[in-house]
């Protein structure tokens, strides 16, 4: 008996995340540069409706960048309006998921969106990224709530890392929101 009011549980609760959509809307960025390798930095949100906005950024690289190296952390707002860590804080060197050299999740997701949204062809930086968003698709599930994602751009080489710099994206994660209005007659 309290085998299947466990499988009865399960199964409503399945059922309500598969009828729930969530949605991860950019409401802001920011970008944050080292100057003496980065010039003509631009960083914008456009809404499009309720339910998502676009995000464009470009730069100039005053030197290229060799062997970038990315840190992605995500930050959850609480309760006090601090942006607290959560969960996710990892490294990686670009060009070995490139390679498929490393098969780290949050390397593939963030290649992935590069790709996507970028003129992105190598593990070499790109220098603009165009109509970006995050697809549900490829990002984990998150509770409802404010985060920031921070992806840190960085130059290693053998003996040191030269910081490059930061693109901190404040996202929502949410419910869709339907709209009321009724469709034209003809």
């Amino acid at each position: 008996m309290p085998l299947t009011w466990l499988v009865l549980l399960g199964i409503s609760f399945i059922w309500h995340m598969t009828e729930s959509q969530l949605v991860y809307k950019l409401n802001k960025v920011e970008c944050l540069v080292n100057e003496a390798r980065v010039k003509n930095v631009s960083c914008n949100v456009k809404a499009v409706n309720w339910n998502m906005a676009l995000v464009n950024m470009e730069c100039y690289l005053i030197f290229p960048i060799i062997n970038p190296t990315i840190r992605v952390q995500v930050f959850m707002k609480d309760y006090s309006n601090q942006f607290k860590p959560f969960l996710i804080d990892a490294t990686f060197k670009l060009c070995e998921v490139v390679e498929r050299k490393n098969f780290l999740p949050y390397g593939v997701m963030i290649w992935e969106h590069f790709q996507r949204f970028t003129n992105a062809k190598s593990c070499h930086f790109p220098l603009s990224a165009r109509n970006g968003y995050l697809n549900t698709s490829y990002v984990p599930p998150f509770p409802h709530g404010q985060y920031q994602i921070s992806v840190m751009f960085s130059d290693s080489n053998s003996t040191n890392t030269e910081y490059v710099g930061i693109a901190k994206f404040f996202v929502q994660s949410m419910e869709h929101i339907k709209s009321k209005k009724r469709p034209r007659a003809n």
